[in-house]
């Protein structure tokens, strides 16, 4: 007979995003909460995007939930969090123009406007942001524009 998991281990493991679902052995669904936690806050800090701070304490927390009810599962199936397969192509093209519209419409249109209202503004900051928007938009309008299946 194979010996459960203990719940109160995967609780405290899962205080760290995807550690929990590591130690019951789901470790594609673990690695991909690493990822997407880990790589939320890095976008925050490199890319200045307002946007994720809401996002973290909602995966920690489903990360947190998720490993639980994966505990009191008979059997743990290491399924996926995101199926990447179905993030390609269109879906994939829209959401990566929809952030660098908002990169844009957020960090960049901003200093634009003070350039011209107030004193000359200029800087690594903007140029990283309108950088990473139009890399973003040209990423989506190409996979956008990809190869059609028939």
């Amino acid at each position: 007979m194979k010996k459960r998991p203990s719940k109160g281990l995967t609780f405290l493991l899962s205080c760290c995003t995807g550690v929990g679902h590591l130690y019951l052995g789901a470790m594609t669904r673990g690695l991909q909460f690493l990822l997407i936690f880990f790589g939320s806050i890095a976008a925050i800090d490199i890319f200045y995007l307002n946007i994720f701070p809401f996002w973290i304490p909602v995966i920690w927390f489903y990360g947190m939930f998720d490993a639980l009810q994966l505990a009191d599962q008979e059997t743990i199936e290491d399924k996926p969090l995101v199926d990447w397969r179905q993030l390609t192509g269109a879906r994939m093209g829209y959401g990566l123009i929809g952030l660098g519209l908002f990169l844009i419409v957020d960090d960049v249109l901003p200093r634009v406007w003070n350039t011209f209202f107030s004193q000359f503004l200029t800087g690594w900051v903007s140029f990283r942001s309108l950088l990473m928007a139009g890399l973003l938009i040209g990423f989506g309008i190409v996979l956008l524009r990809g190869k059609r299946v028939k």
